[in-house]
């Protein structure tokens, strides 16, 4: 770790980040796990998948959870007048230490447990552990190297973690053993590596050498533990409710298809890569503009990343599932999370600038315990389809709720909720018009083509008009 001081921070034009970087990386990521999954599901059986499938979301569930919201603090503190980077440097260092010291500690639990147990801890459990104890150093060399606007260095690590990690996977269950145990000591491998080249990409500091970072990284982290927790929670909790409430087989099948609510989600996160440093970065007369800009992008993306996501669930479904009649309708209906997450990024991209993200503490974990018992039912029953609607019914909830928190700011007040609200209409009406197509991937290729040539067309006259304003305006 650097213990130097940083360089003060040049004087610069206020950055406004381009998020396609961002959206290549998710867009290379999401290709790469579609490559890999439809090989590793027609290996492995369909328990063996069910335990490598719980096995990441709990991987990611834990990542974040015991992140504790801190990488959007550190790009937020990156941008402080006092001593902003090195305080965002040491938060970086406070969260590497605490992440694998907590790992270590979860370990060594395990196996003394145990060692006083009838046997040892299942070497799934461990090496998902591994994996989270190192994650938490590439979650925070990201954060930094948003703040400095390197979104290359920040999306091989991102292709390092997953697309790198699955495929290792892959390779593991080829050359060595068709188990759940082989893919996932190759998956934590790939992560380990990426984690040593975290450090080298993003240098944190000591937490110990820059005064009250350690006090900081706690008081910002506390409030949003149960938070960050709850959020990946209501992301891909669906899985393991099912596991618990049905069957592994089920947990399975849903989890085949989670990646068309993880696809959207995963694109927006990284558009908002950019779309909270533009935020955090703007003068304080310049954020209730920077909001409206970014709101209506989001808009924009969530609705059409989202369509286009749902029409493509009959393709998706024959490709990802050995299953596709059955996981089909989880497919159409899981991207209609869009809409919600993404008024939920930019309401909370507020919180984090006024430093009111305490308040999430309550709201998200609410919205989760809700939800949760919501799904218990079906679940037990294996209506998966229900659970799928009542993850979508959370992330709407969760949306509108963070909005309630900020609306009274002058930021806050300047979203435009009916247009989220209207565009989520669209949606919904679309997935029951593609609910009412029999089922065949030819008719399934022509819903993506459909879909995909209005969406380019509705971009094509936004430009249009775009550029007939500009020219107006200049004349």
């Amino acid at each position: 770790m650097s213990s130097g001081s940083a360089a003060p921070q040049p004087e610069q034009a206020r950055p406004t980040v381009s998020g396609t970087w961002y959206l290549v990386g998710s867009l290379l990521q999401g290709l790469g796990l579609l490559l890999i999954q439809p090989f590793a599901i027609r290996i492995l059986d369909d328990r063996q998948w069910g335990i490598v499938s719980t096995s990441v979301v709990t991987i990611q569930v834990l990542v974040v959870l015991i992140s504790a919201g801190l990488p959007l603090a550190i790009t937020n503190i990156w941008f402080a007048r006092e001593r902003g980077q090195d305080r965002s440097r040491a938060m970086y260092g406070f969260m590497v230490l605490a992440s694998a010291a907590l790992a270590v500690a979860v370990v060594l639990c395990l196996l003394l447990l145990g060692a006083f147990g009838s046997g040892g801890p299942a070497p799934s459990t461990v090496l998902a552990v591994i994996s989270v104890g190192v994650l938490g150093s590439v979650l925070g060399a990201q954060a930094v190297l948003r703040a400095q606007n390197r979104p290359g260095r920040f999306v091989l690590l991102s292709i390092g973690s997953s697309v790198l990690a699955n495929l290792l996977g892959l390779v593991g269950l080829i050359l060595v053993a068709p188990t759940a145990e082989v893919y996932l000591g190759a998956y934590t491998l790939a992560v380990v590596l990426t984690g040593a080249a975290a450090l080298v990409l993003a240098r944190p500091r000591l937490p110990w050498r820059v005064a009250g970072s350690s006090r900081e990284s706690i008081r910002i982290a506390g409030p949003l533990l149960p938070h960050t927790g709850a959020l990946m929670l209501l992301t891909q909790g669906s899985v393991l409710i099912l596991a618990y409430a049905a069957t592994v087989e089920d947990a399975g099948r849903f989890g085949a298809v989670l990646i068309f609510a993880l696809g959207p989600i995963t694109i927006l996160n990284a558009l908002n890569n950019a779309w909270s440093t533009r935020m955090m970065s703007a003068a304080r007369g310049e954020l209730v503009a920077a909001t409206r800009r970014v709101s209506v992008e989001a808009i924009a993306w969530s609705t059409g990343v989202g369509l286009l996501a749902s029409s493509g669930a009959v393709v998706g479904s024959t490709i990802l599932s050995t299953e596709p009649e059955i996981v089909r309708p989880i497919a159409a209906a899981l991207p209609l999370v869009s809409i919600g997450y993404a008024l939920f990024l930019v309401t909370s991209n507020l919180l984090y600038i006024d430093d009111r993200t305490r308040r999430l503490a309550l709201v998200t974990p609410g919205v989760l315990v809700a939800i949760a018992l919501l799904a218990l039912w079906p679940a037990s029953r294996s209506e998966v389809v229900v659970v799928a609607m009542v993850q979508v019914l959370g992330f709407v909830a969760l949306g509108l709720l963070t909005y309630a928190l900020v609306r009274r700011s002058d930021a806050g007040r300047s979203l435009p909720l009916p247009s989220f609200g209207g565009a989520f209409g669209v949606h919904v009406v679309v997935v029951l018009l593609l609910g009412l197509v029999p089922f065949g991937v030819v008719a399934g290729m022509v819903q993506a083509a459909v879909v995909a040539a209005l969406l380019a067309g509705a971009l094509f006259l936004a430009r249009s008009r775009r550029t007939a304003d500009r020219a107006t305006s200049s004349s």
